[in-house]
């Protein structure tokens, strides 16, 4: 038994789902409401027997691990070391690690975490740091608390020496990013003092690092960041996420803000789902978490050049994921903390109202420069053209690349024959083949499945809720069924009386599908007794074979017309005798 069966034995997926949704039991089942969409009738369904749940309301199912994955958004290795935690499973180090490496990453955890607390309990013990956060940034004690806001002493070794004093030695301290050696090496010193402490958090909410505030104006460096450890890399962390993903779910979006304040202010005003750049300008891997998320992103940036480059750049380095980039833009205020204490309507008007990205690139274009002269032209065009040349899909290509022709009046060609040019020049990115331990189970991209799939799915479904229903599966005609249900199918006429277990067992790959298929047929059809499920599948089964027909008639309707073309008048007159028993058997 490997480490992730291991887990699915020992956890009860009823009682992890539980700490996240509130179930009550529905038969052998268990129900409540989608997490991942707002509804008031439960549609969201667990199956204990099965190991399984599925949402009916997003059509999103899969075992624990997937169901981890999606509600705190992280890979596939990130939610087994949680399950495995909770279930007592000790983890076999990844080929990179020994289990030095891991044990030593766990001591930073640690000590990060102990120094979180330390600096919030010390935040009420200065008077200037509290009043600083609780009146002029006018933040409410609850939020002060779930964003764990803390404050540094103006000491040199106040933190130093507490950690060292509950077992961590300096070595820790430096790996972590808490603390620096002196010149002579006679020890170390704290590296944030008299400081406002904001903590960064993974998705598993631990504190990695820190982004600190200076509370003396008079200070060369406002912010200043943990540089970068074992456990805290700036280009992945995001500020405020941990306190954000429930509401980025449900809502289905995210706000990307540039600062920490930005994020608090909004908070405070009950806007939960904003996130910022940790110390960075917005990177590949930040937009790569958040799209587990939600792929709706706004992004609202300092109204500034600077937000504008940041904004472009964003654009850019998107384009390799599936997401949507929205912009919200600023009126009246500088930044979303100014606006929001202005006018807090104004604010949600302009949320409801953010722009498609390349349209606000456009829209900056066109208040930046005169079109009436060839220089502003040239300016025009090398300004819009990266976020043309960024976009993956033809269709807005051609459509910008029309929009860039018609601002400055030239021909359209010319755009295209640019675009191409620069598309060509560009390096390509290599992306390097996932090892083992990076796979991923179950969630496979969704896909819009055609009507035939769609009924087949329905069949499947009575079949594998009701036995007796099975009854119906020497009508199929089994040549016809699309490569997605075969193999489900195949077992079934095989082994009409094995239950889910034994099926599911005959099909690895398909496992969880079939069991979720069951769940589906289980709650959709519970009211129908063994009759009546047997005479809905025999009714969708010629619904089905219904459609094969008109396919196949469809086929030698063009295999006529060809043959005909060809003069081919033999083969035309069998295809047409053919199409004539089709239509009589109707």
């Amino acid at each position: 038994m490997n480490e992730v069966e291991q887990i699915k034995d020992r956890l009860d997926i009823v009682d992890v789902i539980s700490n996240y949704v509130p179930l009550k039991q529905a038969g052998s089942n268990w129900k409540g409401l989608s997490p991942f969409k707002n509804e008031k009738t439960p549609s969201f369904m667990v199956s204990s027997e099965k190991g399984i749940w599925h949402d009916f309301s997003s059509g999103q199912g899969g075992d624990v691990f997937s169901f981890v994955m999606l509600m705190e958004g992280i890979e596939f290795r990130e939610a087994l070391e949680m399950l495995a935690k909770r279930a007592g499973v000790e983890l076999k180090p990844r080929s990179s690690y020994s289990k030095k490496d891991v044990e030593s990453k766990n001591s930073l955890y640690d000590a990060l975490d102990m120094a979180m607390k330390f600096y919030h309990l010390n935040l009420p013990k200065n008077q200037k740091a509290l009043e600083y956060i609780a009146q002029k940034r006018e933040l409410k004690k609850d939020i002060i608390q779930r964003y764990r806001i803390g404050y540094s002493p103006d000491e040199w070794s106040k933190l130093s020496d507490y950690l060292v004093s509950k077992g961590f030695d300096t070595k820790q301290l430096l790996s972590a990013g808490l603390a620096k050696g002196k010149k002579d090496s006679s020890g170390v010193y704290d590296v944030f003092r008299n400081r406002i402490m904001f903590p960064v958090f993974d998705t598993q909410k631990r504190a990695i690092g820190f982004s600190a505030r200076a509370l003396d104006e008079s200070e060369n460096a406002k912010y200043i960041n943990t540089p970068e450890t074992p456990i805290y890399h700036k280009s992945s962390a995001i500020y405020g996420l941990a306190q954000a993903k429930d509401s980025i779910r449900k809502l289905d979006e995210v706000i990307l803000v540039e600062g920490n304040m930005d994020v608090l202010a909004l908070a405070n005003n009950g806007y939960d789902n904003t996130v910022a750049a940790s110390g960075t300008a917005i990177t590949l891997e930040q937009l790569r978490i958040l799209s587990r998320l939600t792929k709706n992103i706004k992004l609202c940036f300092d109204a500034d050049s600077a937000g504008e480059k940041a904004t472009s750049r964003a654009l850019e380095i998107a384009s390799s994921l599936d997401v949507k980039l929205m912009v919200i833009v600023l009126e009246n205020a500088k930044d979303p903390d100014e606006l929001i204490k202005k006018d807090k309507k104004l604010w949600e008007k302009l949320v409801a109202n953010a722009q498609y990205a390349p349209d606000y690139i456009f829209a900056i274009a066109n208040k930046k420069f005169d079109t009436t002269s060839a220089y502003g032209k040239k300016q025009f065009a090398a300004f819009v053209l990266p976020t043309i040349v960024s976009l993956s899909d033809e269709i807005e290509t051609h459509h910008y690349a029309k929009l860039l022709a018609q601002s400055i009046d030239v021909p359209e060609e010319s755009i295209l024959n640019k675009i191409n040019s620069t598309k060509d020049s560009k390096p390509v990115t290599v992306v390097s083949k996932p090892t083992l331990d990076d796979t991923k189970p179950t969630q496979k991209p969704k896909r819009v499945l055609s009507q035939q799939e769609k009924i087949e799915r329905i069949i499947l479904e009575l079949m594998l809720a009701n036995i007796s229903a099975r009854d119906a599966l020497d009508d199929i005609e089994y040549d016809e069924i699309s490569d997605l249900h075969t193999d489900v199918f195949k077992v079934l006429r095989t082994h009409p009386k094995y239950d889910v277990v034994r099926i599911a067992k005959l099909l690895p790959k398909l496992s969880d599908y079939v069991k979720i298929l069951s769940l589906r047929g289980e709650q959709v059809y519970s009211d129908l007794t063994e009759h009546d499920a047997r005479l809905e599948a025999f009714t969708q089964i010629h619904r089905l074979n219904k459609i094969s027909k008109e396919k196949t008639k469809r086929q030698l309707t063009r295999a006529i017309a060809q043959a005909e073309s060809n003069k081919d008048y033999a083969t035309a007159n069998k295809l047409l005798k053919k199409y004539q028993a089709l239509i009589n058997e109707e």
